[in-house]
């Protein structure tokens, strides 16, 4: 097991040093089959929710306790924290006369207190957390809501989708952004750690990255779920399926001059990294439920 584990030292080249990958043992919540959603910028703890996105439960990883934030459904598909790990931010969906409604509600970790953002609406185009503040988009208009006193302004431009569109904010004006077409469908977008560069997918065409006004666009082959590592490495997966179910899938480090490393082995269907530079941690898990961190240097 320890040697397919670490099958990050049979790869094309090492980017990341694997020291370890470990099982969490998370008690069973029921029937349901838990998958990490988010892991806070210290790497202290995570964020449970079922594999229906129902709930959030915050698991601390220094005492291996859980705690219950919230029962509600749909809170699980999108779901950010704070730069300082004290704020929960996520879209709770609902569906009301067959229609998929959207909310955007905050949780302040210290106090357990929760706070309404956004109002129920079908027009949310998304949200962001930048510092302290939380950006959203609805009916086209951004919004500032500051989640502490005397919160530093926003200085990073915004991204947002709207009907698998990519928006992108940049002092108080959203344009399209479409390096690889109008009419593709773009998920899972970030920008870099120094705010520069957008990663994104399209579907069917795989994870790339460009500037902000869709230059310089650079192809990472199909890297599923990418998410940033530093602002020249993303973390994603490699997948294998048959239409149903995955078959394969492995986490893969790869930079923007085109290394790449695989970080899994091919014993464990390794699926939606959670990667967190500053602890030097990425967790993740598997479509039964059972939940992995991998400590890396």
């Amino acid at each position: 097991m320890a040697s397919a584990l670490l099958w990050a030292l049979a790869s094309q080249g090492q980017i990341l040093n694997v020291t370890s990958i470990q099982p969490l043992n998370i008690p069973a919540n029921g029937d349901a089959v838990m998958q990490a959603v988010a892991i806070s910028p210290q790497g202290d703890y995570m964020l449970l929710s079922t594999d229906t996105k129902r709930g959030l439960v915050k698991w601390d990883l220094t005492t291996s306790t859980a705690t219950t934030l919230t029962d509600a459904e749909g809170c699980g598909s999108d779901v950010r924290i704070s730069d300082d790990g004290s704020q929960v931010v996520y879209d709770e969906a609902s569906f009301k006369n067959k229609r998929r409604h959207h909310s955007i509600k905050a949780i302040d970790m210290t106090t357990g207190k929760k706070k309404t953002l956004v109002k129920t609406t079908r027009n949310l185009q998304g949200f962001d957390i930048q510092g302290n503040n939380v950006m959203t988009s609805t009916d086209g208009t951004m919004r500032r809501h500051s989640l502490v006193k005397n919160a530093a302004l926003p200085q990073r431009a915004t991204l947002t989708h709207h009907h698998l569109k990519l928006y992108v904010t940049r002092n108080g004006v959203t344009s399209l952004l479409a390096p690889n077409g109008d009419n593709e469908r773009y998920i899972w977008s970030s920008l870099s750690p120094d705010g520069e560069r957008v990663l994104y997918y399209a579907s069917g065409h795989g994870a790339f990255v460009c500037d902000l006004d869709g230059s310089h666009l650079i192809s990472l082959g199909d890297i599923t779920y990418p998410k940033w590592w530093d602002d020249n490495t993303v973390i994603g997966t490699v997948e294998e399926d048959n239409e149903y179910s995955i078959i394969t899938s492995t986490i893969v480090a790869c930079t923007l001059d085109g290394h790449m490393q695989t970080l899994t082995g091919p014993d464990i269907i390794a699926t939606s990294p959670l990667p967190c530079a500053q602890s030097g941690k990425i967790a993740f898990s598997t479509p039964d439920g059972q939940i992995y961190l991998m400590l890396v240097e």
